[in-house]
């Protein structure tokens, strides 16, 4: 399996190999995973056809605690460059700064890909065909979260190791993902409570709010196209 753990300053994360064997897997046509991305838990998964098989996956503390950290380092090292005009201290310095870039570049990668590996698990354990995730568009994701967090490249990871096992990554329209109630399909406002809590205003189904989202995706038919054109800001 996989693991992160965080000690001080130092992030470890534990990824099992695995080498892809088709032989034996036989995946459900009717079986779909569905994944909604976030920022308190950057993936949740469901099925289509339970409610009661879900995985969070990672916390938002492992992703943002280290980036922050990152950043403010590399904030600081900029203010230190604004008081050396030039020479070797300041060439020294810009080396610096740019391994904190790197550095921050490489943690993002390795995160998403302890990600997509567990997504990526828990729909073979499932015998989940298809992945179900929103299509990534300015209108779905505010740029608050888009700063925050690298999707179009989760996404990427996840779309290559699904491959490898013949599942089928999909994308669905994000409008309403969050407010319709998974159980009766009711829609209105305000039924997401709160960053972790859904209720339903019309039969009152109470769930965490990622799981019900994530399970509307899983039971969605609204395809879209992943549109990346519009997600520079995320590949910086």
């Amino acid at each position: 399996g996989s693991s992160i753990q965080i000690d001080g300053t130092k992030i470890i994360l534990n990824l099992s190999l695995t080498i892809p064997d088709n032989i034996g897997l036989q995946l459900d046509e009717n079986i779909v995973c569905g994944v909604d991305l976030g920022i308190a838990i950057p993936a949740y998964c469901s099925l289509n056809n339970s409610e009661y098989i879900k995985k969070s996956i990672g916390n938002k503390n492992d992703f943002l605690h280290i980036r922050t950290k990152i950043q403010n380092q590399r904030r600081q090292m900029q203010k230190r460059l604004q008081y050396i005009k030039g020479g070797h201290g300041r060439n020294k310095k810009l080396k610096a700064l740019d391994m904190f870039t790197d550095k921050e570049k490489n943690f993002v990668k390795t995160y998403n890909h302890f990600i997509s590996k567990n997504i990526i698990d828990f729909a073979i354990k499932n015998r989940a065909k298809y992945i179900n995730m929103e299509g990534l568009n300015s209108e779905g994701f505010n740029d608050r979260i888009l700063r925050n967090w690298s999707y179009y490249q989760l996404q990427q990871y996840v779309e290559y190791k699904a491959k490898q096992y013949g599942i089928e990554v999909r994308y669905v329209d994000p409008y309403h993902t969050s407010q319709n109630c998974s159980q009766c399909g009711h829609w209105e406002e305000g039924q997401r409570i709160s960053q972790s809590e859904f209720k339903c205003k019309s039969c009152g189904y109470e769930a965490n709010a990622d799981f019900n989202a994530s399970r509307n995706i899983a039971k969605s038919n609204k395809f879209v196209k992943n549109n990346s054109n519009d997600l520079d800001i995320i590949n910086n």
